[in-house]
């Protein structure tokens, strides 16, 4: 059989946020070459081991997963059948070196969520393809279970330094010819607020298609907050939007998953990114503005595949300033 070769960057067809059943999916889509083991390595264009993916799927205790940076666990030293740690990793361990090959060469490296992993940042099942990170740093330290263990920083590469999959630059280009992405930006007839809100309108439909587009149908494109089911076109098609409850973008940016996401109609999404509904943490909607009856909270419409973290909730709130008091 021949050697993997390593390769780097997005799979053609499968833009961020993609969604897999089974880890045998996540293979076959070529996005990881193991049905398994948690690093996927392969030799580079010089014939030196290098990774090119991982998963989190809660693999190590060590692991820590905050979305924008992840410190991971090197793989070795686990007993196979009780999977603890028994002894030291070490960096002659193929996957570790492939992973420090990758830090050295600056290869960007495919990161994949499990449901196991994160509560807030992984799906509720299956597996989701969440973008490129860059590895900036690697050391050994002596883990909880005593032996010493391989460990990686992983950050997130920005929407602005992460490369467009094949599929998301011909949707690009596609708006561009229509006149809605950003080819004419530097037009001097063309206002900068315009050219702010084309630019945003093709980052949304070219980033949060598979996660947006995975809770809307989820909720049959039915508003969780007033139950608006809105139908728009000759056609009669139906319209909703994806809300972020904590914003994307910024230094405190939310992240591009699904429980950071909501099924809302235009004017719910107005106003619960202007701060006028919020959410408890027990999922009840509450208008701020409102008086007697209509001022009590009500409860957040949900599907039991959707699992919305309350980490999201609680950062809206301090965005906008509501204490407990409010609530």
């Amino acid at each position: 059989m021949a050697a993997y070769r390593a390769f780097f960057g997005h799979v053609d067809e499968f833009p961020p946020g993609t969604h897999f059943d089974s880890r045998q999916a996540v293979k076959e889509a070529r996005l990881h070459k193991e049905r398994e083991a948690g690093i996927s390595w392969g030799l580079d264009a010089d014939g030196e081991r290098a990774a090119d993916a991982i998963v989190l799927n809660q693999g190590y205790e060590d692991d820590l997963d905050n979305w924008d940076e992840v410190v991971y666990t090197g793989a070795g030293g686990r007993d196979r059948n009780t999977g603890r740690q028994i002894e030291d990793q070490t960096w002659e361990n193929r996957g570790n070196a492939g992973l420090r090959r990758s830090r050295i060469s600056a290869n960007p490296i495919r990161v994949i969520r499990g449901s196991e992993g994160e509560r807030d940042y992984s799906p509720a099942g299956g597996y989701r393809y969440d973008g490129l990170y860059e590895i900036v740093e690697e050391w050994t330290e002596v883990g909880k279970a005593g032996f010493r263990i391989c460990r990686f920083r992983l950050r997130r590469l920005s929407a602005e330094t992460q490369e467009l999959t094949p599929v998301e630059q011909q949707v690009r280009d596609i708006l561009d010819q229509q006149g809605q992405g950003t080819a004419d930006q530097n037009s001097a007839d063309v206002p900068e607020v315009a050219t702010q809100r084309r630019t945003a309108t093709v980052e949304r439909i070219v980033r949060d298609t598979a996660v947006v587009r995975r809770v809307k149908r989820w909720h049959e494109y039915t508003c969780q907050i007033c139950g608006l089911a809105l139908t728009v076109g000759a056609e009669g098609k139906s319209y909703a939007e994806g809300a972020h409850i904590q914003a994307l973008g910024g230094s405190a940016g939310g992240p591009d998953v699904e429980g950071n996401v909501l099924c809302l109609c235009p004017n719910c999404h107005v106003r619960l990114d202007r701060g006028a509904l919020y959410l408890t943490d027990d999922f009840h909607v509450v208008d701020r503005y409102a008086e007697g009856l209509t001022a009590r909270a009500a409860p957040l419409r949900t599907v039991e595949q959707h699992r919305i973290g309350e980490r999201f909730l609680r950062a809206h709130r301090r965005f906008w300033r509501i204490s407990d008091l409010d609530r």
